[in-house]
């Protein structure tokens, strides 16, 4: 053909956007939210607004994250609109006065990260990971049904504020199942035991998939805990209940974490034992420093998912511990500064204040470890005060926009006992990441087996070992 007489390629007219058939859900979400707050069904509540912030800063980052990590991946569109929709579904759980619509926006939220979980359908353990969390997430959803409708039916209002005036002091049976089903819910949806298997399983999805779940997802029952606070206020049972849990979360998360060898699978294990933390600190009333808990450990959480992509390994094991004497130092500075806090009148919440605090001066003590020469240094040095800073800072702000328990579950030197043995098993767990100690080699199997129980689908046979 003469070039000369060649045409042109037509240029498509019209907008670039075009809405699809899928993106009508989306639509339709973000219209239940813009009508829920244009007809003041919406309110901002500190727990509210902490757990709506979270759920767009987190997603913003993760679908400018996916862009170009899953950008050959021919479901890209598709996990797109389900981050969205879960971002507005979070937001809507957050602002929502209506005890019916929080129940709904838990139960949607469920199902789009049910289907993130199985982003990639033709993968048997993307399957089977997708039909676990949809078990564990219909059991708290039943769980949160039941509890709203008996609190509503008892208050004769779905209204969220009525229905905690109308249970505040009361200690009807009705209250107290509402109060156990709604630790539940909690349970099921933070990956306490024994719904942990849908958390470690989630390791088959995407690594954009493992970030947004700490945008105001697996964290949501701290958010649910907090919200109806004075139900849960009413049962004792259901408090100790919820402490118990969140003990036994922290503990086996803690253990199942120094036998991953995966970077995501440690991860995963340390969400469930940071989400025991804090739904222990929500049993013994120490709301503001939960909330405090759910958006600082959210960030950080999701930062180290989008870092661990592709990621081995990147120290050694001896790097990722700290050597004594520092561990003990910590501890005794940690206990002087918890008896402080009985002496000053201050330690209704001295049990998460105290961990926080082992958690910053740990910080500090890598930071000084790896201290590089010169101005590098001192700016080096003195982040960690300055987290220190922020962290009492940002505690004390909490505290203020959000009130404490009336009655604390545990007296201060109950909680300084829990802590001494809080503290003696991180001392020993240091010893074991510093590599100064191994773990007994029956533990180390029991653990391992464990932990390979909660992420495969079928029991893997130990492999033999060859003789010559």
């Amino acid at each position: 053909m003469n070039p000369t007489t060649m045409t042109a390629p037509a240029i498509k007219s019209g907008p670039a956007f075009r809405l699809k058939p899928a993106d009508w859900p989306v639509f339709g979400l973000g219209a239940l939210l813009a009508a829920t707050i244009a007809t003041g069904h919406a309110s901002l509540t500190t727990p509210g607004v902490a757990l709506s912030g979270l759920g767009i800063l987190i997603a913003v980052v993760v679908l400018a994250f996916s862009r170009r990590q899953l950008r050959a991946d021919r479901r890209s569109d598709s996990f797109a609109r389900l981050a969205t929709s879960l971002a507005i579904a979070t937001v809507l759980l957050g602002v929502t006065t209506d005890a019916m619509l929080l129940a709904a926006a838990w139960i949607v939220s469920g199902r789009l990260m049910a289907g993130l979980i199985g982003h990639v359908g033709e993968w048997s353990e993307a399957r089977d990971a997708a039909r676990r969390a949809t078990i564990a997430f219909t059991i708290g959803d039943v769980a949160l049904i039941g509890a709203v409708a008996l609190l509503s039916i008892a208050a004769g209002s779905s209204n969220i504020l009525s229905i905690k005036s109308s249970a505040a002091g009361s200690s009807s049976l009705p209250t107290t199942a509402a109060a156990f089903l709604l630790v539940v819910a909690a349970l099921a949806r933070c990956a306490i035991p024994p719904f942990s298997n849908w958390l470690m399983r989630s390791l088959a999805a995407p690594t954009p998939v493992s970030a947004l779940m700490h945008a105001g997802f697996v964290n949501a029952g701290g958010f649910l805990l907090i919200q109806f606070a004075p139900i849960l206020e009413t049962s004792l049972q259901a408090r100790y209940a919820l402490f118990a849990s969140g003990v036994v979360a922290a503990l086996v998360g803690s253990a199942i974490m120094l036998v991953r060898a995966d970077v995501k699978g440690s991860l995963a294990a340390s969400t469930i034992a940071q989400m025991g933390f804090m739904l222990l600190t929500v049993a013994l009333g120490a709301y503001a420093a939960a909330l405090w808990h759910m958006v600082a450990h959210g960030l950080f959480k999701a930062w180290l998912f989008l870092g661990s992509a592709g990621t081995i390994s990147t120290r050694t094991t001896r790097s990722k511990g700290l050597a004594q004497p520092w561990p003990a130092l910590i501890a005794l500075a940690t206990i002087i500064g918890a008896i402080f806090l009985i002496e000053a009148r201050r330690a209704d919440a001295l049990l998460p204040v105290c961990l926080a605090l082992t958690a910053l001066l740990s910080a500090m003590a890598v930071a000084v470890r790896s201290l590089p020469r010169g101005p590098m240094g001192a700016v080096v040095a003195l982040m960690p005060i300055a987290l220190i800073a922020l962290n009492a800072a940002v505690l004390v702000l909490m505290t203020a926009l959000q009130p404490d328990a009336a009655q604390p579950l545990l007296s201060p030197f109950g909680q300084l006992g829990i802590l001494s043995l809080f503290l003696a098993g991180w001392v020993w767990q240091q010893r074991i990441v510093s590599g100064e100690q191994a773990l007994p080699p029956s533990l180390f199997a029991r653990l391992l087996h464990a932990g390979n129980a909660l992420t495969t689908s079928k029991p893997t046979a130990t492999p033999a070992i060859a003789k010559d």
